[in-house]
C-alpha cells in the first residue's frame, strides 16, 4: 500500500533558531511518524542570525529534504531600519533621521512583503518538479515570512485542482499590529491584497488562535467553509531527559524575545522589588533589543540577568528548574489573541506561570482555566507585584496531570492538520 504524500515549504527550519521554527518541524516530524511520506523544501542557508543545531535531531531522517538556493536576504534579528519604527530608538540626529526615514521608504517599496522573496521562485521550481515526479497531491506551506504562500498561489495557478494547499498562518498578516502602524500606507494596501488572494487561492487557511481566525472572518465572511483553527502545543519527547537547573535564590526566568512590540521588560522589572521575595533574581534566556538591554543598565535593575540564547533543550532545563516562569505581551489588539507555542511548554513545565499583558487576553484565559498561573495586566506594577508573590508561593504545587495536557501535543495537534487532507 502506498503512503500517503505531504509537499511541506518551509522558510524558517533548523539550524536555525527561535520560536518560529517550532510548529512545522513538529508537523513534519509526527506526519512521518503518522506513516506518510514527506518531502520539505527549505532554504540553504538559515535565514535569521541564530543558530540552533539542536533542533536537527526532530529532522526525521526517512524525510525527504530539498535545500535551494534563491536570493532571500538573510537579515539580523534587530535590524536598523526596525529600530528606526520607534521613537525610542529613532536616531536623535535630524540628518540621520531623515536618512533612515528614507531608507525605510525604499525598504517598503522594494520589499513590499518582505526579504525572503527572492527564495520563492526557486522553492516553487522545486515544488513543480516534485509534484510532477511523485504524483503529490498534497501540500503544506507556512509563513512568516509571508512570501512563501506567492508560491502556493503560483502552484495552485498550474495544478489546480490537482492539488490540494493548506496555507498555515503562524501569525495574522494584514491584522498584525505592526503593520498599520509601522509600515507605509501603500504597502499595507498592497499586503491587504496579497492577503486576500492567498486565502481565495489556497484550499483550507488554518490560524493558530480562534481570535486570530475571526477577525480573518469579519472581513472575509466566505472563508469560513475553507478554515479551522489548530493551536500551536508542545513536544512531549521535548522533555525526555529533561534535568530541571537547580537554583540557590528564588527565581523568575523568561524565555524570548524582548523588545519594544512583542515583550518590554521596563514593565516588569519595577514590579520585582515591589514583590518583596528577598533575592529574587530575574533570569532571560533568548534575544533581546540592544537599546532595551542598555535602558536597563542604565536603570540599575540589579536583579536582571541576561544570559542569552540557549539551544532549545537547554531552554527547557532553565524551565523546569525556575520558581516561576514569565510570559509576556504588550497592551494591543494583536497580543490579546496571540496563543505561541512557549505558552504550551510553560504548562508543561510544570512551574507557575506569570502572565502579564492586556485584559482578556487568550493566554490570559488558557493560565485562568488551566489553574496554571496568575494573569496581570501589564501597565499595573502592583498587580504584577502581587501575581508573582502569589505565583512564587505555588511553587511546590503540583503540575497539570498528562491526561489534561494530551489536546496540546504536537502529536495530536498534527494528526488534526493531517486529516484535513482529502483521502489519498
Amino acid at each position: 500500500m502506498n503512503k500517503p504524500q505531504l509537499l511541506m515549504i518551509i522558510n524558517s527550519f533548523p539550524p536555525s533558531g527561535g520560536s518560529g521554527v517550532q510548529r512545522a518541524l513538529k508537523f513534519l516530524k509526527y506526519s512521518c511518524q503518522e506513516g506518510w511520506e514527506v518531502y520539505v523544501i527549505t532554504p540553504k542557508k538559515p535565514t535569521n542570525t541564530f543558530i540552533d543545531y539542536s533542533l536537527l535531531k526532530d529532522i526525521p531522517p526517512e524525510a525527504h529534504i530539498y535545500k535551494v538556493g534563491g536570493l532571500g536576504i538573510r537579515t539580523p534579528e534587530y535590524a536598523k531600519i526596525t529600530s528606526t519604527c520607534f521613537e525610542e530608538t529613532m536616531p536623535k540626529n535630524p540628518i540621520e533621521r531623515e536618512f533612515w526615514r528614507l531608507v525605510k521608504f525604499f525598504n517598503d517599496l522594494f520589499f513590499p512583503i518582505d526579504k525572503q522573496i527572492g527564495w520563492v521562485p526557486f522553492a516553487t521550481h522545486k515544488a513543480k518538479q516534485l509534484i510532477k515526479k511523485h504524483n503529490i497531491k498534497n501540500v503544506y506551506i507556512t509563513a512568516s515570512p509571508f512570501s512563501s504562500f506567492l508560491a502556493g498561489i503560483r502552484l495552485k495557478k498550474k495544478f489546480k485542482n490537482k492539488i490540494f494547499w493548506v496555507a498555515d498562518y503562524r501569525d495574522s498578516w494584514q491584522f498584525a499590529i505592526y503593520m498599520k502602524t509601522k509600515i507605509l500606507p501603500f504597502r499595507q494596501r498592497y499586503i491587504e491584497k496579497m492577503d486576500e488572494k492567498v486565502l481565495r487561492s489556497c484550499d483550507m487557511a488554518v490560524f493558530v488562535t480562534d481570535p486570530n481566525r475571526n477577525e480573518y472572518l469579519q472581513k472575509y465572511p466566505w472563508l469560513e467553509p475553507k478554515s479551522c483553527t489548530i493551536i500551536n502545543g508542545y513536544d512531549e519527547e521535548d522533555f525526555k531527559d529533561v534535568q530541571p537547573l537547580k537554583f540557590s535564590y528564588p527565581t523568575l526566568l523568561y524565555m524570548g524575545k524582548a523588545d519594544l512590540l512583542y515583550g518590554n521588560l521596563l514593565n516588569i522589572l519595577p514590579a520585582i522589588s515591589l514583590s518583596g521575595i528577598p533575592n529574587l533574581h530575574f533570569i532571560h534566556i533568548g534575544i533581546i533589543d540592544p537599546f532595551l538591554l542598555d535602558e536597563i543598565k542604565r536603570k540599575g535593575y540589579e536583579s536582571y540577568y541576561y544570559e542569552g540564547y540557549k539551544p532549545h533543550k537547554e531552554a527547557l532545563n532553565y524551565l523546569c528548574g525556575a520558581d516561576v516562569n514569565l510570559v509576556i505581551r504588550q497592551n494591543d489588539e494583536e497580543s490579546k489573541n496571540a496563543l505561541s507555542g512557549k505558552i504550551f511548554e510553560l504548562l508543561r513545565a510544570g512551574r507557575p506561570i506569570l502572565s502579564v499583558g492586556p485584559h482578556n487576553s487568550a493566554i490570559a484565559n488558557l493560565v485562568n482555566e488551566t489553574h496554571t498561573g496568575v494573569h496581570a495586566f501589564i501597565e499595573d506594577p502592583e498587580a504584577i507585584a502581587e501575581a508573582l508573590r502569589i505565583c512564587y508561593s505555588r511553587r511546590n504545587d503540583s503540575p497539570l496531570p498528562k491526561e489534561v495536557l494530551e489536546k496540546y501535543s504536537r502529536e495530536y495537534l498534527t494528526k488534526k492538520l493531517l486529516s484535513l487532507y482529502p483521502e489519498v
